[in-house]
């Protein structure tokens, strides 16, 4: 990646143990998850403090261009996972924006089908909002794996501390590229300080 932009000031993240509402809602729930335990928000960015971390994500999945895709292969590197859908309005107006964010953060991303007909409708949605990173076809492991964390509905996105532990939910459409960006920089600028990441780790 290249064009990457270091951490700003004033971080979301820190000392923030609590939920900053920021009005919007995302698409229908989820099948099946009426009943779970889950944080609840939409259109929320809920920060994790570090000590208050699950433990790490171990979830697999088949992309869309039917690679395997491990959650653990990502170790050592901030990871933002993004839930969406074709069919989902709100997944489309923050697609532009992980897309940038992809491009120019030192971050891995990982996209999540949710409930989408059609393979080929979800790589067509791919194909003309330029998404590079691999989208994981069955939500379904994914969503068990999260647990309480796992989102209501598309659009969400699960930002993973390098030891791959929920670091950020935003629940609902991102706000905005700014915001995007300032969570992932906070959750990457606390790694890169952390003694168990050790040389700071390397860049996506």
């Amino acid at each position: 990646m290249t064009g990457r932009r270091g951490p700003r000031r004033g971080s979301l993240i820190a000392g923030a143990a609590v939920v900053v509402s920021v009005a919007l809602t995302g698409c229908s729930g989820l099948q099946g998850t009426e009943d779970a335990n889950f944080v609840t928000g939409a259109g929320s960015i809920v920060p994790i403090p570090e000590s208050e971390r699950p433990a790490p994500l171990d979830f697999t999945g088949t992309s869309l261009g039917d690679e395997p895709i491990d959650v653990t292969d990502y170790r050592g590197e901030v990871v933002v996972v993004n839930f969406w859908g074709s069919w989902c309005n709100p997944c489309r107006a923050e697609m532009p924006m992980l897309r940038e964010a992809s491009e120019n953060l030192d971050a891995e991303f990982l996209g999540v089908l949710v409930r989408d007909e059609s393979a080929d409708d979800a790589r067509a949605f791919e194909r003309e909002f330029g998404i590079t990173y691999p989208t994981i076809a069955d939500s379904t492991d994914a969503l068990l794996n999260l647990g309480r964390y796992a989102p209501q509905s598309p659009p969400s996105t699960v930002v993973l501390d390098r030891e791959g532990r929920v670091a950020v939910l935003i629940n609902g459409e991102i706000p905005s590229a700014g915001t995007l960006e300032d969570v992932i920089t906070d959750v990457i600028a606390e790694s890169s300080e952390s003694p168990e990441s050790g040389d700071g780790g390397t860049g996506g």
